[in-house]
């Protein structure tokens, strides 16, 4: 088995309920994984560390090994998904969409990538085309039947309606790049990936994004989550009227243990 355990917060005796929701999200070098209810209430948490198999009959084993080491059983959810980082992804209108095309659409926006994955999104009317290791991808899905593949951007938008009463330009910080969306009167403005060398940089291109595309008012707030620091959060508080550390919407538990849990650093899996 090439993943192995490196945190594991479980509640027991776990509660008999129908609507629990599997969420799993790729690292570089393994991935962590969330169990939570429909209404809320965080009952597991993980991390699995190790190298990613290269073919996919080696990554459904490996998967298939550690939920079992773990003890945590892949059925009985109503939904499960899997987030996929993506430095390269764009939008195409249902209408014009052909998967036949992938490759070309990343090409407009200067990706010549090798492995291309997409993903619609009901909430846009769009599909996410983007960059991706298909066949590791594959391999969890083959292992955990019914998930559902996306990259960071596809489940990003599912925020927009924090924005129906102010704007909103959501971060998710990554080592050298940030992950960003910006949200107006519920709707969603613009996403997309930023590189940067240094804080001064990706401060003046945070707030050249929050310029650009109109979300500049007397309450726009900026939300982080990711690998967010006392220093990151300290740069970029002073350019907007509220900067919020994001935990997700996993806000409930009945184990202390999850106290200690930096939730922030884990949103993505807990909305």
């Amino acid at each position: 088995m090439s993943y192995v355990s490196k945190t594991l917060i479980t509640t027991e005796p776990e509660p008999a309920v129908n609507d629990k929701r599997l969420s799993i999200c790729l690292l570089a070098n393994g991935f962590s994984f969330s169990v939570t209810t429909g209404d809320g209430q965080l009952l597991t948490f993980g991390e699995a560390e190790g190298g990613h198999a290269k073919v996919m009959t080696a990554a459904i084993a490996d998967v298939k090994a550690f939920f079992a080491e773990v003890g945590i059983r892949p059925l009985g959810y109503k939904s499960m998904e899997l987030i996929v980082m993506s430095d390269n992804c764009t939008w195409v209108p249902n209408e014009l969409y052909s998967s036949t095309a992938n490759r070309q659409y990343l090409r407009l926006v200067g990706c010549d990538a090798v492995s291309v994955m997409s993903t619609p999104c009901d909430a846009l009317a769009s599909t996410a085309v983007y960059e991706a290791n298909d066949q590791l991808a594959m391999g969890f899905k083959v292992a955990l039947p019914g998930l559902v593949v996306m990259n960071q951007h596809v489940k990003m938008v599912q925020l927009a309606p924090r924005s129906v009463d102010h704007p909103v330009l959501f971060t998710h910080w990554r080592q050298g790049r940030v992950d960003v969306a910006a949200f107006r009167d519920g709707r969603y403005i613009y996403g997309n990936t930023l590189r940067f060398d240094s804080g001064d940089e990706i401060r003046f291109r945070i707030v050249e994004v929050m310029k650009t595309f109109g979300i500049e008012s007397p309450n726009t707030e900026l939300m982080m989550c990711g690998d967010v620091d006392r220093e990151l959060f300290a740069r970029l508080r002073p350019y907007f009227p509220a900067t919020t550390l994001y935990t997700g919407n996993a806000a409930r538990y009945t184990n202390p243990a999850f106290k200690g849990l930096h939730t922030y650093r884990h949103a993505l899996i807990l909305m």
